[in-house]
């Protein structure tokens, strides 16, 4: 998939900040209104439930840093590629989506300056979404925690600048893909199709927290997880024997029991669905930035059938196979 040839100069982007919600923020260095700064796709939207959605799949023209205010609130985004580079206050916050999506929460109790350094051809394609305080009263605290995920939320509200990184589910990633592409749909359903992606994305998110195994990982948990993870990562595409759990299982000193309990309580999906969603992540990005086949993208993520690949590949990113095959990033020069 290439990047939308659509120049944004800093007053549209200015203009769209204003209606999604969002103070005209200071720039370093000082520009012009007229400089083009981003190409590609840039929306932001108040959505009619109170949520502002922030949905960008464009590169960055120019190194620069934009800071405004954030007030009190709670931020759900989901990185789908690139660098992000933000700060609150004194808290830095360096996320990559280079290798697989990311999902972010971050919490605000307070008013505080907000900051993202620009990088000039960094390409993100990510959405954020802000939750106002007001979503959360009377939604648990020490006179109401009914719920273990209320007592997840409150944890991570509880704390200006606290932050969580999980690694989305396919539904959410598939939803983030729609609400970064073009409209699908006549002005009229458009907000109700933003807003209903977005609240789906938000409540799964939110529902994370409510498993009792996220409150209940150890650290020792966690890292035999990370080993898991790590040797599925390096396993050969090119080799074509099916994968053992126990193997697996083997490798990171537990047993095949423990092993889907850590996968379940960690990533909210199977080893053998891990497993598919990683896979098909490598092929999108060899379509992407290698331009290899259809074929050879079907071979990446396991599939003997490309016909079968292709309806998956849609399925889970809302594009086709062809659609996105080989990406290619051309940037213009930029005066000054």
């Amino acid at each position: 998939m290439t990047v939308p040839d659509s120049p944004l100069r800093w007053r549209d982007l200015v203009v769209r900040g204003n209606r999604g919600g969002e103070s005209l923020p200071a720039i370093m260095p000082e520009l012009d209104p007229d400089d083009i700064v981003l190409r590609g796709r840039f929306r932001m939207e108040m959505l009619r439930s109170g949520l502002s959605l922030h949905a960008t799949d464009a590169v960055d023209l120019r190194d620069m840093t934009t800071a405004a205010v954030a007030g009190p609130g709670l931020t759900v985004a989901l990185f789908l590629r690139g660098e992000v580079d933000i700060s609150l206050g004194r808290r830095r916050y360096a996320l990559s989506a280079a290798q697989e999506p990311i999902l972010f929460l971050l919490s605000r109790t307070e008013e505080d300056w907000f900051q993202r350094r620009a990088m000039r051809g960094n390409w993100v394609r990510k959405i954020t979404l802000g939750l106002p305080p007001d979503w959360f009263d009377g939604a648990g605290g020490p006179a109401d925690d009914r719920m273990a995920g209320e007592k997840g939320l409150q944890r991570l509200r509880r704390s200006h600048g606290a932050s969580l990184m999980l690694r989305p589910t396919p539904r959410q990633v598939a939803l983030a893909e729609r609400l970064t592409g073009p409209a699908t749909c006549t002005p009229l359903l458009e907000s109700l199709y933003l807003e209903s992606h977005a609240l789906e994305i938000v409540a799964d998110a939110l529902g994370m927290l409510d498993t009792p195994a996220m409150q209940t990982l150890s650290t020792r948990d966690h890292a035999r997880l990370r080993i898991a993870c790590d040797y599925l990562e390096s396993r050969d595409v090119d080799d074509d024997a099916p994968l053992r759990l126990e193997e697996v299982a083997r490798h990171a000193g537990m047993s095949v029991s423990t092993l889907h309990r850590l996968f379940r309580a960690g990533h909210g999906m199977s080893v053998f669905e891990y497993e598919r969603a990683r896979r098909m992540e490598r092929a999108r990005t060899a379509l992407e930035r290698d331009g290899v086949s259809v074929m050879e993208a079907a071979y990446l993520a396991g599939y003997s059938s490309p016909a079968n690949f292709a309806t998956a590949f849609k399925r889970r990113f809302g594009h086709t196979p062809r659609q996105v095959r080989g990406a290619r990033i051309a940037l213009p020069a930029v005066a000054g």
